[in-house]
């Protein structure tokens, strides 16, 4: 079986491994992307995604954001394909830049839109009756979501906003599936 090249995980990995190696040679690259409060107050809606651009807390945020991009990234887009892979990411880092705008006000990195990716994958393997272990273990993942946002982390509303961005998708499928 010849698997699809993941284009929509590559470019994304490729793009912000790029911006992120550039940050070290531009430092003012982590000023224009960061996730600012003020700035988004003043129009700059953009900093709702750039700061998913760029990793500037240290090489273990570089190391794990970018793995969480390639690992993560290539089973969503197996299971969901390259455009709806691109809703579930922009949806997590939307929303955790949100969640972080009001909970941690300055900062970047792409942790909150691989959850985004990680929120689908949950509602997947819920969804699609996996086995009991794929099950819990997708159970597990939305409980830890609703956990993290209990505890103001800006990583539990965008894994939440995943799994449903999920939920609706695969609710889609089944009825074009079954003719409704």
């Amino acid at each position: 079986m010849v698997q699809k090249i993941p284009k929509a995980t590559l470019a994304v990995l490729f793009t912000t491994g790029i911006l992120t190696l550039l940050q070290f040679c531009f430092p003012v690259l982590i000023v224009t992307l960061e996730r600012t409060p003020s700035m988004l107050a003043a129009g700059q809606w953009w900093r709702l995604i750039t700061p998913t651009l760029i990793n500037p807390e240290g090489w273990s945020q570089i190391v794990f954001n970018l793995l969480g991009i390639a690992v993560v990234g290539f089973l969503v887009e197996r299971m969901f394909g390259s455009a709806r892979w691109l809703v579930l990411y922009l949806a997590g880092a939307v929303v955790g830049e949100l969640a972080g705008s009001v909970w941690k006000p300055a900062g970047a990195g792409s942790s909150v839109a691989i959850c985004g990716l990680l929120g689908g994958l949950a509602a997947w393997l819920l969804w699609r009756r996996q086995p009991t272990q794929s099950r819990f273990g997708g159970a597990m993942i939305l409980l830890g979501a609703l956990v993290l946002t209990g505890m103001r982390d800006l990583h539990g509303p965008p894994l939440v906003a995943g799994a449903f961005a999920a939920v609706v998708m695969l609710s889609r499928d089944a009825s074009r599936a079954s003719g409704a």
